[in-house]
């Protein structure tokens, strides 16, 4: 139902009517409804799991310390029950808007990438590091590479994909185990 037919449904039944979701808890709702359900079969092969709580990774929610213009990762227990109960308020939280609007494309990189490298800095917990055992690589124009990485989750049993950003090949060659553990052969690379 759109917004304004619930509004005055709402009005003519003489109830108040919640605000509109703000922008990132519409990402997380879009992202729940479809991209959770499903799991993707991966030429690696691996099959991904999407999981609510791998959200802010994906796309890069991050909070400003209070009282500071210093912005950190938000934590997912921070922001989960805001989310899940669809009242979440973006005051002093940020997500990078290039990541949402890729977010449902991820299934496409999972199961058709140009090639899966080894994360070479996995397990390595310094900044700047993300955690993930593969890295699933797409080309595009303009020296961009859509990179997503993936990591079996021991304590569930699957596999889930913990970050995924577009990025330059230069960024990727300082990250990726060579040679890759899959290359797509050029001429089926669509």
């Amino acid at each position: 139902m759109r917004n304004d037919l619930k509004t005055e449904l709402a009005g003519a039944l003489g109830l108040e009517t919640p605000p509109a979701p703000c922008a990132i808890q519409a990402a997380f709702n879009d992202y729940v409804r479809k991209m959770c359900p499903i799991t993707v079969e991966t030429p690696l092969p691996e099959t991904i799991s999407f999981l609510d709580e791998n959200f802010p990774h994906l796309v890069k929610l991050e909070t400003r310390l209070p009282g500071s213009e210093v912005w950190v990762n938000a934590k997912w227990p921070r922001v989960s029950d805001a989310l899940k109960r669809g009242i979440f308020d973006d005051t002093d939280y940020r997500c990078d808007p290039r990541r949402v609007s890729a977010l449902s494309g991820v299934a496409h990189l999972l199961r058709s990438p140009h090639r899966i490298h080894p994360n070479l800095r996995h397990g390595d917990r310094k900044l700047g590091n993300i955690r993930g055992e593969h890295i699933y690589v797409r080309e595009h124009a303009k020296n961009q590479v859509w990179v997503a990485f993936t990591l079996k989750d021991d304590r569930m049993g699957i596999t889930v994909v913990t970050s995924s950003f577009y990025t330059r090949p230069q960024w990727l060659h300082e990250c990726a185990g060579m040679p890759a553990a899959f290359e797509r052969d050029r001429k089926s690379r669509q």
